[in-house]
């Protein structure tokens, strides 16, 4: 059975030093920061996003744990406002390590993480994923979660489809 606990402060530390990096290459790989800025914003974003660490208000972390085996499996961050009259979460992070990817941890920490929302009344969850990211995008669709929002862009060079009578 997976379940969330309560994250430890090493395992917390060690969780956002790596995705401080990880956020920053996805950043940089979807074109939206540039490589040398990328460290410092993301940074600044987690900085904001935690700037009490665990005892921050409204943001929960949990380490994903599988109770048959012992395994920290990953990661799950979310927020929400429980004094809300309407309680909504958003999905700041997921992780599940490696070395645990395309064994269905995924999806039944999501069942787990749901089944926390659940208990504490949230009445919906949102997230953010990055569109080269395939593999979470199946598993979230996989688990009801539907498109709200597309962004797209197209990189503009001396090949791309243009009006050369200007």
């Amino acid at each position: 059975m997976i379940t969330l606990i309560p994250i430890e402060q090493n395992d917390f530390d060690a969780f956002l030093e790596r995705e401080i990096f990880d956020y920053a290459q996805d950043k940089i790989k979807s074109g939206n920061w540039l490589p040398e800025q990328a460290m410092d914003k993301s940074r600044a974003e987690f900085q904001s996003l935690l700037p009490d660490g665990l005892s921050t208000k409204d943001q929960y972390v949990f380490t994903i744990f599988d109770n048959e085996t012992g395994n920290k499996l990953g990661v799950m961050w979310f927020q929400s406002n429980l004094d809300a009259p309407h309680r909504r979460a958003f999905i700041n992070d997921f992780v599940i390590k490696e070395e645990f990817h395309g064994k269905g941890f995924g999806k039944k920490a999501m069942k787990a993480l749901h089944e926390k929302l659940w208990k504490l009344g949230v009445e919906s969850v949102g997230l953010h994923v990055f569109a080269h990211n395939t593999n979470a995008i199946a598993l979230y669709e996989k688990m009801g979660y539907e498109l709200t929002n597309l962004y797209m862009s197209k990189t503009i060079s001396n090949t791309t489809d243009h009006d050369s009578q200007t």
